[in-house]
């Protein structure tokens, strides 16, 4: 493991690599899925399995919603 995963580990954890794990283990049946990555230099990229867009704004608006509520019951 480099020094940067060993950070992340110990800030949150887990690496990376380990979260993902645990959402496709989680999640083994699903029709979509997008991803919202930042990079170290500031660069944000999502990636997306559907073709619509529309689908996308739905589910990043879904996710939205309830970060803001696990937000509100911390």
């Amino acid at each position: 493991m480099d020094f940067q995963q060993d950070k992340r580990k110990k800030g949150r954890g887990q690496t990376n690599e380990e979260f993902l794990n645990t959402v496709f283990k989680e999640a083994k049946d699903f029709e979509e899925i997008t991803i919202t990555i930042k990079q170290p230099n500031g660069v944000i990229e999502t990636w997306f399995s559907q073709d619509g867009s529309l689908s996308i704004v739905g589910m990043l608006e879904v996710a939205k919603h309830q970060i803001i509520n696990d937000m509100e019951v911390e």
